[in-house]
């Protein structure tokens, strides 16, 4: 079973369903599962959205279901996003000196 069959099924759809939400037809949804046709990127994006996974995993390209980006802002404060987008940017040197100041500012000041 291909993984938009599979994510279907895990949302309780059936196929009529699903083409309903994509506004395609339930002979294009069976094409997509039995692999006679590939969806396009509008409607990868789409079943993403509806699915809740990345569209990498949708096609088989990861095992991950959630992008990791999303994963790892869930539950973040703005602040702490901001300075991983902030670190994301530096390069390996500068990130090494921003991760000793913040053992600094963690361990040695009281």
């Amino acid at each position: 079973m291909n993984r938009i069959a599979e994510l279907r099924k895990e949302k309780h759809l059936n196929q009529i369903g699903l083409a309903m939400k994509l506004n395609i037809s339930q002979y294009m949804v069976s094409a997509y599962e039995t692999g006679r046709h590939q969806p396009g990127i509008d409607t990868l994006i789409q079943m993403s959205n509806i699915f809740g996974v990345s569209v990498d995993y949708i096609i088989g390209n990861t095992d991950i279901r959630t992008p990791v980006e999303k994963f790892l802002k869930d539950g973040l404060t703005s602040n702490e996003i901001e300075l991983l987008d902030i670190f994301k940017e530096l390069d390996n040197e500068k990130q090494q000196k921003a991760l000793g100041i913040l053992f600094a500012l963690k361990y040695y000041e009281k």
